[in-house]
């Protein structure tokens, strides 16, 4: 919809107010028809590294056509004299003030090859100008400004994003200014407040920028929607009146309903359940996916003990990363598989946004579900509609048959992809009817979907009964699981094949939905599973049933929301009880009901590595194009990861030095020693738990860890280090912080023991605190000239910083720096550091 014009008289004086107009012609040139904005908002300064998404009405991420112009406008407070203006711009753009154009940039070239030239590095060559971006351009601007009534100037920015052939991606856009004599700083409607352009102050600036746009999708997303919030309203009131509750067993008021349902097995055990210290640890890590801090250790420990944990399980499950923690599981379920280079065999998109999305904002799981199978949103930009991708496959729609049945059926079909599975009851045509239905219409078996040279011999237990060309109708299979009547009100378009396969997959008709999904939340938190196999449910028989429909009426009655089931799990005894080893199960379940002992997952170690040493992870944007050059098909770029789900292959199986990331690949290296997989052709729930050399190896000398391990100025144990803090609260610090529990006393000891030498002259004399380094990982090393001898020379340098590290601080002194950092490395080497405790 096209909002009314703002005439220019009306534009703010105190802000910047920022305008996108779509419809622009893919061609460079200025030449077009006046445009209306579509999107309009305001901010404090001139200056973007990146553009809050475009949402549809349904809340799902879609892209803006390309190109897209952005226009800001702000009325500001410019008194007469010189002034030097910058505008730095990734694509086209012309800065005018007063209706008179002072800056402009060029129009972005698309490459085709990787000979290019390495351009040489922009160096500013002054203190209050932060150097140049890779792929960006630069206008330096002397300009005499005559006198104006009340020293008002008005601004007028407008820049270009995307074109043909390339992303529409912003990259840094902005304007700043010094008055003669005087530091740059950014053009903003309160000139008292503007900040600087110094490296150090952009780099704050980019950080407060990205936390805004995190806020603004978060506004725009949750406002988007309103007639599907409704409908899913609706539908759970459907559910509801479909699912009666319960009641629960036994008069034992003191126990949790889970525990109710599990008294006769836990009358056997006499264990109490875990401290605190252990229990705020576990709770932590299967919430937010990482060590909880010292603020929030202390916080815990302040509550009364009587609310202590169920405070602690409220404010954790209300903890945005809730979302994060969860990425990396439905990544490889749903076997999420984009590829930052060129398409190979099924590569999809990027859905993982949208993953974030809708954990972030605690989407019920069956609107969750349906919003996969519908596919809908942006392909490239982080929509379900990336879900739908599965490049150089014969069948696409087959393959994403596969991946729902064991997500949410625990239907297992991948034997039954050429032919009939020999040791599950699905025949071929099953899966083929759950992609005509993905498909919306009837498919043809492609001769590649079946084994070469016809049926295999009568006496083998390999069946084809499908021909090659046969056609498969777009028909729900699986009548045993729910019928083909759905309850009124669930379909929307009941000609959509797609849509009546999500209704029926998260019909309340459907009681194996809530109880794979019930299943998958204790096998996560627990360590074992009703039915052990979550993915494959053929001949299941679960264990404690009773209590496994009592939790799958429960997620539906709640309206299939997740955190309601996690917390009946959180607040058991069995939760809460001490772990017990993977060797103790009988079959599938330990002997009382209670965790089983658990190697953290590679995103849980590394994520904690980075929280312990209060760093930000500074890899380089996940991207070979990184001047934004190559569309979205062949080339995406995934943006500078803070978490590990956000990491995907690095796509450098040609081994070419040019083509390495560094930074990123020193982060990938430890996820995959500890399981993560960098590329998932096909989904899975467990990877692979195989103890190898490498795990140890990872933690204990890779250049992740090491920055984990060194006491840089922006360690977060530095600045408590140079304070007047003992030798035993120091190594209770220690303790505390990496391993979320105070010292045993003979464990202070031994800390106490390795850091007095030196402790009473451990401060270094007369050091600073240097700034934070920064997050900017400048090259001009891009596909383009990837192939040139220099962008060789220029990364392999960039690799040697990286193994390098951070610079240790000098407000210690290094003989005593370094006993701490054995200490450091002691603890984050410990089994315990890496097991669930």
């Amino acid at each position: 919809t096209r909002l009314a014009e703002i005439p220019d008289a009306k534009v703010p004086g105190d802000a910047i107010l920022v305008e996108l107009l779509d419809g622009v012609p893919a061609k460079t040139s200025w030449d077009f028809p006046r445009l209306r904005p579509v999107e309009r908002w305001q901010q404090p300064a001139a200056a973007w590294v990146g553009l809050p998404r475009r949402y549809s009405s349904e809340g799902l991420i879609v892209d803006r056509p390309s190109p897209f112009l952005l226009r800001a406008r702000s009325h500001l407070k410019l008194p007469a004299g010189k002034y030097r203006f910058v505008l730095r711009a990734r694509n086209a753009a012309r800065l005018s003030i007063d209706g008179r154009m002072v800056a402009s940039t060029g129009f972005l070239s698309r490459n085709a090859s990787g000979h290019e030239k390495v351009p040489p590095q922009v160096v500013s060559g002054r203190d209050d100008l932060v150097d140049l971006s890779p792929g960006h351009q630069q206008a330096l601007v002397d300009v005499t400004l005559e006198p104006a009534p009340g020293d008002d100037r008005l601004l007028l920015l407008e820049a270009f994003v995307g074109g043909a052939g390339v992303r529409t991606e912003l990259g840094e856009l902005l304007v700043g200014v010094a008055p003669e004599g005087k530091p740059f700083r950014l053009l903003t409607g309160n000139a008292a407040d503007s900040p600087g352009l110094s490296e150090v102050e952009w780099n704050r600036y980019v950080d407060a920028f990205d936390r805004q746009l995190v806020a603004w999708n978060d506004q725009r997303r949750r406002t988007s929607d309103p007639i599907e919030r409704e409908y899913w309203k609706r539908r759970h009131r459907i559910a509801r009146q479909a699912v009666p509750a319960p009641a629960l067993p036994g008069t034992d008021m003191s126990l949790g309903p889970v525990d109710r349902w599990l008294t006769a097995a836990a009358a056997k055990s006499n264990e109490s359940v875990v401290g605190d210290h252990t229990f705020l640890r576990r709770l932590a890590l299967d919430t937010t996916g990482v060590v909880p801090t010292r603020s929030e250790i202390r916080w815990f420990l302040s509550r009364p003990v009587a609310t202590r944990r169920g405070d602690a399980i409220t404010r954790f499950l209300a903890d945005p990363r809730w979302a994060d923690h969860w990425v990396g599981y439905w990544q490889d379920v749903l076997a999420e598989n984009p590829g930052i280079l060129k398409p190979k065999l099924n590569n999809t998109g990027p859905f993982r946004f949208w993953i974030h999305d809708s954990f972030r904002d605690n989407k019920p799981i069956d609107r969750f579900v349906t919003e996969l199978v519908l596919m809908k949103g942006s392909r490239y930009g982080g929509g379900p509609a990336g879900f739908a991708m599965a490049t150089e496959n014969d069948a696409p729609m087959a393959a994403k048959a596969h991946v729902l049945g064991t997500a949410f059926l625990g239907v297992q079909l991948k034997c039954a992809r050429c032919h009939d599975a020999p040791y599950h009851p699905f025949r071929q045509k099953q899966l083929f009817n759950l992609a005509a239905m993905l498909n919306r219409r009837p498919l043809k078996l492609p001769k590649t979907s079946t084994i070469p040279g016809g049926s295999p011999s009568a006496d083998s237990p390999v069946k084809v009964t499908l021909k090659p060309g046969t056609t498969i109708d777009p028909i729900w299979p699986f009548a045993e699981l729910a019928g083909g009547k759905l309850p009124r009100g669930l379909l929307r378009d009941r000609t959509d094949a797609r849509e009546r396969l999500a209704a029926l997959v998260t019909s309340p008709a459907n009681h194996r939905f809530p109880h794979v999904m019930v299943n998958r939340l204790w096998k996560r938190y627990l360590g074992w599973a009703f039915v052990d196999s979550v993915e494959d449910w053929n001949e299941a028989k679960p264990v404690y049933p009773k209590l496994l429909d009592y939790l799958g009426r429960e997620l539906v009655r709640s309206g299939y929301d997740l955190k309601h089931v996690a917390r009946l799990i959180f607040e058991s005894r069995a939760y809460q009880r001490p772990a017990h080893p993977a060797s103790t199960l009988a079959g599938n379940t330990p002997p009382a009901p209670a965790p089983v002992r658990r190697r953290l997952v590679a995103e849980q170690i590394v994520d904690s590595l980075f929280v312990v040493s209060g760093k930000a992870m500074r890899t380089e944007h996940l991207t070979l194009d990184p001047e934004g050059r190559r569309g979205s098909n062949t080339f995406l770029n995934l943006g500078v990861p803070r978490r590990s789900w956000e990491f995907a292959a690095l796509s450098n199986e040609r081994d070419r030095p040019a083509l390495a990331l560094p930074a990123a690949q020193s982060v990938v290296d430890v996820l995959m020693a500890f399981g993560w997989r960098e590329s998932r052709p096909h989904p899975i729930t467990l990877r692979d738990g195989t103890t190898t050399v490498l795990q140890p190896l990872a933690l204990a000398n890779s250049s992740a860890s090491h920055r984990t391990v060194v006491l840089s100025d922006d360690h977060a144990l530095t600045d408590l280090l140079v304070t007047n803090l003992s030798l035993p609260e120091i190594a209770n610090l220690f303790y505390l912080h990496i391993l979320s529990r105070p010292a045993t006393s003979e464990e202070r000891a031994e800390v106490v023991a390795v850091l007095s030498p030196g402790y009473s002259k451990r401060r270094g004399p007369g050091a600073i605190k240097s700034p934070p380094p920064s997050s900017r990982r400048l090259t001009h090393v891009s596909w383009s000239n990837h192939l040139h001898p220099d962008a060789t020379r220029i990364k392999l340098e960039l690799e040697r910083l990286v193994r390098a590290g951070d610079p240790p601080t000098s407000r210690l002194t290094a003989g005593w720096r370094e006993r701490a950092e054995d200490v450091i490395w002691a603890l984050v080497n410990s089994p315990e550091f890496v097991f669930s405790p």
